[in-house]
């Protein structure tokens, strides 16, 4: 005679109800959570490539944050020495402007004019620190105001109190930037420049009025010394534009670096959405079927085999 054993087919559909259940809510969370599994020590052997790629994507993200500040601080330079340049082309334009009538009404004011809005220039504040002052970034670089008070000092070099180094940072592994412009790199010859041509005026009187022949002798002779300072501070503009360019590159390298990552991380942690839901609706049949099974075991009885 066969004998039916009730009791241990019902512990077998028990366990089976069991993992369709697990199966069911393991598939409820990745739908969720969008996530594989809930931690990294499920991930096994792939724990340790993860938390590599984490870490890295953070160091890109932290360069990238620093590159943000970086050109805010090289577009605000090339605003200002754009502006001292501005300032002394148009010194330079009004020399060739009075020499050409002869006349220097007004010259002298001018001048001073120039001295202190390329002053204010390089004396900008920006984001609470001043911007040409290297590491002094408290310490106001340029500590005359007018060409009198330059002119009072021992050297022009006096006037300036940034710091002999400039801004660094690290903008990329191994890649270290310098990209601070000094106050006297800007402005050490243009106000050379400037003061001689004040130091004439007094030692002869203001220039002003009708040009005498020396007048006119010494505006020549500044003429081409001016023109020389000016390309100086072109090419301090010229090196901040190239160190904007330079950040440009390494940054679109982040940007590329991190899609890179993204795209790996998520192959790593990521669910396929899809995948998720057509195996939750196939757990979810399987699921009822155990129920059903189980319910159908428990209204057996050895009546019906007799």
């Amino acid at each position: 005679m066969v004998r039916v054993s009730s009791f241990g087919q019902q512990q077998v559909l028990i366990r089976s109800i069991m993992d369709n259940q697990q199966d069911v809510f393991t598939a409820q969370r990745q739908i969720a959570t969008g996530k594989r599994v809930e931690d990294y020590k499920e991930l096994a052997g792939q724990s340790g490539t993860l938390l590599g790629s984490r870490s890295f994507q953070a160091r890109v993200e932290t360069y990238q944050n620093s590159i943000k500040t970086i050109d805010g601080k090289l577009q605000a330079n090339d605003v200002q020495v754009g502006g001292v340049i501005d300032a002394m082309d148009k010194l330079k334009d009004m020399i060739q402007i009075t020499l050409a009538n002869a006349q220097a009404e007004g010259f002298g004011d001018f001048l001073e004019q120039t001295f202190q809005f390329t002053a204010g220039a390089l004396n900008t504040n920006f984001d609470g620190t001043y911007l040409f002052s290297g590491a002094e970034t408290g310490t106001k670089p340029v500590n005359v105001d007018n060409l009198a008070d330059l002119s009072a000092l021992a050297s022009t070099n006096d006037a300036f109190d940034n710091s002999s180094v400039a801004f660094q940072a690290k903008i990329a592994d191994g890649v270290d930037l310098k990209f601070g412009v000094l106050a006297s790199d800007v402005g050490l010859d243009i106000f050379s420049e400037m003061v001689a041509i004040y130091d004439y005026t007094v030692g002869s009187g203001a220039i002003d009025g009708e040009l005498t022949d020396a007048e006119r002798a010494f505006l020549e002779t500044r003429l081409a010394t001016l023109d020389t300072a000016i390309d100086k501070v072109r090419q301090v503009q010229v090196t901040n534009g190239l160190n904007s360019e330079r950040l440009e590159v390494v940054d679109n390298q982040h940007k590329d670096t991190k899609v890179f990552l993204e795209t790996f991380i998520a192959d790593i942690e990521d669910v396929d959405i899809a995948e998720a839901i057509t195996r939750l609706n196939n757990d979810q049949i399987a699921l009822e079927a155990s129920y059903r099974a189980i319910g159908s075991l428990s209204q057996l009885s050895l009546l019906n085999f007799l």
